[in-house]
């Protein structure tokens, strides 16, 4: 063949790889988004952070491989009133899984990594309680959440031993071989954490590179998110948003997402990010951009599939890491993140060809999730809902706390008029039923707590795994409820009978 013959075969191969990325998704549905609709979405936006007392965040909405509207609203630091904007750091949480699950999908492409290979042929040390059952996970129910067991259990084993676990993907992992399994490999979706943290090390396994490297190189540099990062301190963008929480109901800054989780969590939930970050990801997964693997349409084959959830309502765990269900009778492909500090959403619609992504700069995945949808429904031409008399759990929970703490001093007061009483009376117990039924009452109501204080973790930041506000007030309560119920109970077997006393006083 000569040079000319040569030159025309590599033209002609650039040309027919190029055609997938431009051709491929040609057919999506509906005109692009006009200004009218993206301002309806601005004002919706603002509108909705103001009725929830939001601090600040940002969004983006992508169009066909474009981001076609962003903002920042609001302010990422309360205290110096820096403004939010498309470009400002927060943490994105459970939106790191479609992330991860892009990374070992892109490996599956290479043939590095076979998804339905057990997860015993890169790791031959993992294992739940059931070596035999374990054995039969693989990688495909890694992805779809459907490994067999609960996250509460699963996450649980994690954290009864943050020292040795915190910064260790493979403690991390190793820590899981007390978990039961509660269902068969692949027969039940149910929210899997952990599941997304194994991941991550079987990519490190086949790589032979740190899972945090490894996603730099693959992912955030050739889709351009360049503030994205699992240490937004080390980014070189030093606008990162501080993470605000609840103490007793009212906004307070809290520690990083990051630094509490620490880097065994970095596969789930560990990733930081812009709007703008978020959104050239959110354009790739839909088919579009200047990366092959994406723009090809190779993640469209892992949207379609998966496992349908357990634990949500009428959606599926996709092995695209997102949560497939319908928004207004179309199809829509979502994830939510919920932190420390911040919340976070990613929404996308294949048939349009559109996505958004939305920050919420304090916790509270509730309105995060809300307004996302509302977005995404006008978007779709439908009205959207408002968060106008939705809740903050966190702050529900600190509203709680507060009215727990207040309780246990009560109590404790009550408890020491009680001695100073008795004491005169020289300890007689009268009315013993009574008495006899406080005991048990005090009792019943202390154990519960000291057994959430002691040994149940639902997670490893906070104060043993509970917000700080939540854990001051189970010790205030328990401390007063357990004296109370030790109190009675010495009452009633060394306490002198009332009528003894009286008995004694007449002569």
């Amino acid at each position: 063949m000569n040079i000319f013959g040569k030159v025309t075969q590599v033209c002609l191969a650039l040309v027919m790889a190029a055609l997938p990325a431009a051709n491929a998704y040609a057919d999506r549905e509906g005109d692009p988004l006009d200004a009218s609709t993206l301002d309806k979405i601005e004002t919706y936006v603002k509108e909705q952070f103001v009725i929830a007392g939001i601090p600040g965040g940002s969004y983006a909405i992508v169009d066909r491989g474009n981001i076609v509207r962003s903002a920042g609203i609001g302010y990422a630091d309360l205290e110096t009133r820096r403004e939010a904007t498309p470009e400002t750091v927060y943490a994105t949480a459970s939106v790191t899984k479609p992330f991860t699950a892009a990374a070992v999908l892109r490996l599956a492409e290479q043939r590095v990594v076979d998804l339905d290979a057990p997860v015993v042929s890169y790791l031959p040390w993992f294992r739940y309680e059931d070596r035999s059952a374990s054995s039969r996970v693989t990688v495909r129910h890694l992805l779809t959440h459907s490994a067999g067991v609960s996250r509460y259990s699963a996450d649980g084993a994690i954290y009864q031993d943050v020292e040795n676990n915190r910064n260790s993907m493979e403690g991390a992992a190793r820590a899981l071989r007390t978990v039961k399994m509660n269902a068969a490999p692949g027969a039940r979706g149910q929210y899997c954490n952990t599941c997304f943290n194994v991941l991550g090390l079987i990519v490190e396994e086949v790589t032979g590179k740190p899972y945090e490297e490894y996603m730099r190189e693959s992912l955030f540099e050739p889709l351009g998110m360049d503030d994205a990062s699992f240490r937004p301190s080390e980014a070189a963008n030093a606008d990162v948003a501080k993470e605000y929480g609840y103490m007793f109901g009212f906004a307070t800054e809290v520690t990083p997402y990051w630094k509490e989780f620490g880097s065994s969590q970095a596969p789930e939930g560990g990733a930081y990010g812009s709007a703008t970050d978020l959104a050239r990801f959110a354009a790739a997964a839909l088919g579009y951009g200047a990366d092959p693997f994406f723009a090809s349409g190779t993640l469209d084959a892992y949207h379609n599939a998966g496992v349908p959830a357990s634990d949500l309502l009428n959606a599926v765990y996709t092995e695209s890491g997102f949560e497939a269900s319908e928004l207004h009778g179309t199809r829509v492909l979502a994830k939510s993140g919920d932190g420390m500090g911040s919340s976070s959403e990613i929404i996308l619609i294949p048939r349009m060809g559109a996505g958004l992504v939305l920050f919420v700069g304090e916790a509270d995945g509730e309105a995060c999730g809300r307004i996302a949808k509302g977005i995404a429904s006008l978007m779709l031409g439908r009205p959207p809902a408002s968060v106008d008399g939705m809740p903050n759990a966190l702050q529900v929970v600190g509203q709680v706390s507060l009215g727990i703490l207040i309780l246990s001093g009560i109590l404790a007061i009550w408890l020491v008029g009680s001695v100073i009483r008795h004491r005169r009376r020289g300890y007689a117990a009268r009315r013993r039923w009574a008495v006899a039924l406080r005991a048990a009452i005090y009792a019943i109501f202390s154990v519960p707590v000291w057994y959430l204080l002691l040994a149940f973790r639902p997670t490893e930041a906070g104060f043993y795994g509970y917000p700080y506000d939540f854990a001051i007030a189970m010790i205030a309560i328990v401390v007063p409820l357990t004296l109370w119920a030790a109190y009675s109970a010495a009452l009633l077997a060394f306490g002198r009978q009332e009528h003894l006393v009286k008995e004694a006083e007449r002569q």
